[in-house]
């Protein structure tokens, strides 16, 4: 097959946020995709209700009208609501140690099915149906590899969260109609290594980080090759 002598253009990255985190956790790989050429669009979550987090990604990806249908990557509760986008807007789906549930499915259902970590020890109920993260549990659950510095720094900008949106099922699945990657984080205290590797065999290809669960931030250039690459490949039908 003859290859075009002009690059491909890059495609944008859509990056979708996990629980308790806002988009300012993707900050470090935003900024190393947009060092790249790559358009960047960033969600903001907490919205109430699983359907409204995934209409502020809907409206978060329409931003991304460059080289064709984007790539979607959420974060841990993020993995559900890349799941519900609508398939022909998206390129490629990449959930990084990420809930990656089928229909009727939800986030806090898969969880309860697998293995406990340290999640539900560290978190603090709150008003109105939210809850918080133990600070002094925090920085260990989220980040055990970073270093002191960078693990607060994280840690600061966690924000409570509405439990709802885990209780509510997912209605589609875009990972049935389009092409997706899972990152397995191996040292991942909030999503067990063992539901990660059950979802991966829902993905067309599968790619294994030694990471805690803030892989954003341990792995974050690992990540950013990995959604560069993604973003400005011939196609985006990864073989298994």
């Amino acid at each position: 097959m003859t290859r075009s002598p002009h690059p491909v253009p890059p495609r944008g990255v859509l990056l979708v946020h996990g629980a308790w985190h806002t988009g300012h956790a993707w900050d470090g790989v935003a900024a190393g995709l947009r060092a790249r050429g790559v358009t960047v669009a960033v969600a903001e979550l907490h919205r109430g209700s699983l359907a409204a987090d995934k209409a502020a990604a809907e409206t978060a990806l329409d931003q991304l009208s460059e080289g064709g249908p984007a790539v979607a990557c959420g974060h841990s509760y993020g993995g559900a609501v890349i799941t519900g986008l609508p398939p022909h807007k998206v390129g490629h789906l990449v959930y990084l140690a990420a809930m990656m549930p089928d229909r009727g499915e939800t986030a806090l259902g898969l969880l309860a099915g697998a293995p406990p970590t340290d999640l539900r020890s560290s978190m603090i109920g709150g008003p109105a149906g939210t809850t918080t993260i133990d600070p002094e549990a925090a920085g260990r659950l989220f980040h055990a590899q970073l270093d002191t510095e960078e693990r607060a720094r994280h840690t600061a900008g966690l924000v409570p969260q509405t439990m709802a949106p885990g209780h509510q099922p997912t209605t589609d699945a875009a990972w049935h109609h389009r092409p997706s990657t899972y990152v397995v984080c191996t040292e991942d205290r909030v999503v067990h290594p063992d539901l990660q590797r059950r979802f991966a065999t829902r993905a067309t290809r599968t790619v294994t980080w030694h990471s805690d669960h803030g892989a954003f931030a341990s792995h974050e250039d690992e990540t950013i090759d990995l959604l560069h690459r993604l973003a400005t490949a011939s196609h985006l039908a990864p073989t298994r």
